[in-house]
């Protein structure tokens, strides 16, 4: 697996089949799906197909996308924000202004308090792994 089924993955227009895909390519580990994944994830064509996306990414190292996933635990739907969720849990550890960035944008989203009760604890458990 490699350039040309991350190029395939990309440009797949069957949700199904960019699913599938997207799970074969993260369990072989496939050098440079994160930033695919990244990409795909903030596409706003895919913005009501993106959990299988999210897990997909939240099987790799998810470090370098900390902001990424801290903003789909706070805005996502409950499939993506628990997907998200899952990713920022198996970080075992990063430091640094995202760190920062990430933990002011979820206390502004927990200062907001959220209609869903879901929402909330998942933002109160999220809020357990910045300290």
């Amino acid at each position: 697996m490699g350039a040309r089924d991350l190029q395939a993955l990309e440009a797949c227009d069957d949700a199904s089949e960019r699913n599938a895909l997207a799970l074969r390519l993260a369990d072989a580990r496939t050098p440079g799906l994160e930033a695919v994944l990244a990409r795909l994830i903030v596409r706003p064509d895919l913005a009501n197909n993106r959990g299988t996306l999210v897990h997909a990414l939240a099987m790799l190292d998810c470090a370098p996308h900390l902001g990424l996933l801290v903003d789909l635990a706070i805005a996502g739907g409950f499939e993506v924000a628990h997907e998200a969720f899952s990713g920022l849990n198996g970080i075992d550890h990063v430091e640094g202004e995202a760190v920062r960035q990430g933990f002011v944008r979820l206390q502004a989203a927990r200062a907001a308090r959220p209609a869903e009760d879901w929402r909330r604890d998942l933002l109160d458990d999220l809020a357990e792994l910045f300290e």
